[in-house]
């Protein structure tokens, strides 16, 4: 299941409002992972997440403010 799937049903069951909280929650998490991996591969997935997740983050920021 891709990204958009997932935030997709986050929002459709808890809203845009709490969806938006979400992707932020879970940018730090990434980001912080990210921070702490020792191992090369898991930064490359971990960067992806983290912009994925803050980007989704942002654009729901910017429909809560239209």
């Amino acid at each position: 299941m891709y990204n958009t799937e997932i935030l997709e049903k986050i929002v459709d069951e808890f809203g845009k409002e709490k969806a938006t909280e979400f992707c932020n929650i879970v940018s730090v998490m990434y980001d912080i992972k990210y921070n702490a991996c020792k191992n090369k591969r898991g930064l490359c997935e971990y960067d992806y997440e983290r912009d994925w997740w803050n980007n989704a983050y942002v654009e729901l920021k910017k429909d809560e403010q239209s």
